[in-house]
């Protein structure tokens, strides 16, 4: 039964500890006292908060309990009457009926974090007791939302990637992919679902291992690498080149296979595989030709300016001895492309003060047809041909 208590309204019978505790829990960790306390008893369409509380804990209709778990949840955003949050947590725990345990996790996702984390630890029992795979997946629907959270449930995660449903399985890689390092050990489990015959399953897979930080990381990228010459499927081969750039195993497999991409008719492809290999640098030296050669060829403007700063970046310290072809680029007909071109050698800075080849092509810029490219040769100019500060010479 519920009844008034003190002013406040309470909940007696077989769940009274349960929520009770839920709600001290509650209170505490959101920071502030109960509102229904010494105040008006909050109503939701017409019905007080304890009837609506006496029907999710008692009434013997499943229908009626999960019209209750959405009054719950109201009474807890609009009046932030802790018993019913608690209510709505005993639900997803505790329910007989999977309908009303999968609402009542439905319905917990929809809230702040700070509410979440105050249940975090009885999701995580409620998700490592759970046997139906619907409502599995509604609870790592729920951590695939809130890090925190994720990262207190991972040994459960870890048990619902073998689960039947493939839905199920998605949600949990996703929900690992949110706890990021926190979930390494759920590595081998992933690794295993890169062969799944579900693709949404595959991509959650390939998207948590580029985010968990994995022991034996290169083996990994390896792995991905490979399947990046098997797979069809152009979301899941962008989701594997974001993983192979968050895990940045610099592998001679992998910069191989970046490399292989920039062959490919897929320009989206050929622009994300040069940003990795931008990021590895020196690394990716192996793949340099197939850089130049889309700096030069590529029918694609966008993707011809990444590759310019792809090749600047590969070649790092040793770019002023191959000027000469960057120079060359200032030719290209996209002013994007020659913009790019002149931000590199921008960056060399008063090392190309005596390089009369460098000045005079960027001289000719001054002249460009278009403005950007004309003040970015300027700029380009006045940092090069900036003085050196005196030895010892204090700035006024």
């Amino acid at each position: 039964m519920v009844k008034p208590v003190n002013g406040a309204w309470t909940v007696t019978g077989g769940w009274a500890r349960t929520v009770g505790s839920a709600a001290l829990l509650l209170a505490v960790a959101v920071g502030m006292s109960n509102k229904t306390v010494g105040q008006q008893e909050p109503e939701y369409q017409g019905k007080k908060a304890s009837a609506w509380l006496e029907i999710l804990a008692n009434d013997s209709s499943a229908r009626k309990r999960a019209l209750a778990v959405e009054a719950a949840v109201r009474l807890w955003v609009e009046h932030q009457h802790t018993e019913a949050l608690a209510g709505v947590v005993r639900a997803v725990r505790l329910d007989n009926s999977a309908a009303v345990r999968a609402t009542a996790a439905r319905a917990l996702a929809g809230l702040p974090e700070r509410d979440i984390r105050a249940c975090a630890r009885e999701l995580a029992e409620a998700l490592s007791g759970e046997k139906d795979s619907r409502v599995r997946r509604e609870l790592a629907g729920v951590m695939a939302r809130h890090e925190e959270v994720a990262r207190g449930a991972v040994t459960a995660l870890i048990g619902l990637l073998q689960d039947k449903e493939s839905a199920t399985r998605a949600a949990a890689a996703e929900a690992l992919a949110v706890a990021g390092n926190a979930a390494q050990a759920a590595a081998p489990e992933l690794v295993a679902l890169l062969r799944d015959a579900d693709p949404l399953v595959r991509r959650a897979a390939i998207r948590a291992l580029g985010r968990i930080q994995p022991a034996g990381a290169a083996a990994v990228a390896d792995t991905l690498a490979s399947m990046l010459n098997q797979e069809k499927d152009q979301e899941l081969r962008i989701e594997i080149i974001t993983s192979l750039g968050l895990l940045s195993e610099k592998t001679p497999a992998v910069v191989h296979t970046l490399a292989q991409l920039l062959q490919q008719n897929d320009g989206e492809l050929r622009l994300r595989s040069l940003r990795v290999l931008t990021s590895f640098g020196p690394a990716a030296r192996a793949a340099l030709p197939e850089v130049l050669r889309v700096a030069q060829k590529d029918p694609l403007p966008r993707v011809r300016q990444e590759a310019v700063h792809a090749y600047a970046a590969i070649l790092s310290t040793d770019l002023p001895t191959q000027l000469s072809t960057l120079l060359d680029l200032l030719q290209d007909a996209d002013f994007g492309v020659r913009l790019a071109v002149l931000e590199e050698i921008a960056a060399l800075g008063p090392t190309l003060r005596n390089n009369a080849d460098a000045l005079r092509a960027i001289r000719l810029r001054l002249s460009d047809p278009h403005v950007k490219v004309r003040e970015a040769a300027a700029a380009a100019l006045k940092r090069i041909e900036q003085k050196p500060k005196e030895p010892g010479k204090q700035q006024q």
